[in-house]
């Protein structure tokens, strides 16, 4: 019922063990950094962002060993490989989703009444600054972990792409409903985003375009321009813009990923991945025909 001849769990329990792990391990992160952080909104993000990410990679290279009987290369198989064009994915996800923010922010800018607040720099704005990048990065890796990383590879494997990403772009949409100011556009928005992120790992078959497009777009949303990052302010410590207009320009205090001009941004950038002339850098272990075992025979290489 639950393995196959080889000794692999089955990918549907597979992916639920994960599911399931996934939650707790938010969950166990979240419960060290809150005392550790008190009220300190960003001071909390600091410590659970890195403490999650590298508690959902653990976590998942294990399951690939206990769960796929994957003995090597673990790390590539779950969507890091160093191949050839590793870095050129990353560098390219981040201007592009560089390039959708511009393409969001501008018919803001142009119809809406936008106010910018830039505060004078100083030396606590610059140890802000490093802690945000720190937030976006770790924040980034560890939802791209958590919506395409080992729990997404697996339900493609047992039920295929179309559901899996239909599935998991929907629950990525959901969680941000949890966050300040959120509306059925932003939902919408925000399920098309994980769409757009999905269908970079099944392009590439790794998470680095993936990771860059994500974290290209909150840098560029929050930190560069100072606008809400799906209702969060905490990310505006450089430049601080408020936007008044009607809400489907704007998206309202949750910000342009609320807005149409967001939604035609995102509408873009799924059209640019699905174009886009990039490289396969990993193989999923469901196509992988000789993967490394525990066992002890041949497998995947990076």
């Amino acid at each position: 019922m639950f393995t196959f001849d080889s000794g692999r769990l089955k990918p549907i329990w597979s992916f639920l063990l994960s599911a399931a792990f996934s939650l707790a391990a938010f969950l166990v992160c979240a419960y060290i950094a809150y005392p550790l952080a008190g009220e300190h909104v960003l001071r909390f993000e600091l410590i659970f962002r890195p403490l999650l990410a590298a508690a959902l990679f653990g976590v998942y290279v294990w399951l690939l060993t206990i769960a796929d009987q994957i003995g090597g290369h673990r790390a590539a198989i779950l969507g890091f490989p160093l191949a050839d064009g590793w870095a050129r994915q990353l560098l390219g996800g981040c201007l592009l989703g560089l390039g959708l923010t511009i393409l969001a922010i501008v018919p803001v800018a142009i119809w809406a009444n936008v106010t910018v607040n830039i505060p004078k720099f100083t030396h606590r704005t610059a140890l802000r600054v490093m802690a945000v990048l720190i937030v976006l990065i770790c924040g980034a890796l560890a939802e791209e972990l958590m919506f395409r990383g080992y729990p997404f590879q697996r339900l493609e494997e047992a039920i295929g792409p179309a559901g899996a990403i239909g599935l998991f772009s929907v629950l990525f949409g959901a969680v941000h409903l949890m966050n300040p100011g959120a509306t059925p556009l932003g939902l919408l928005n925000t399920v098309l985003i994980g769409a757009v992120l999905a269908l970079a790992y099944l392009r590439t078959r790794a998470l680095w375009l993936c990771w860059g497009i994500h974290f290209g777009w909150n840098a560029s949303l929050g930190l560069l321009s100072g606008f809400p990052v799906s209702g969060l302010r905490i990310f505006n410590v450089v430049v601080r813009s408020s936007a008044n207009g009607a809400r489907w320009l704007t998206g309202g205090s949750y910000g342009v990923e609320a807005s149409a001009p967001g939604a035609a941004a995102v509408v873009l950038g799924l059209l640019v991945i699905w174009r886009w002339p990039v490289r396969v850098l990993g193989k999923s272990l469901s196509d992988a025909s000789e993967p490394e075992r525990l066992d002890g025979t041949d497998g995947m290489q990076d």
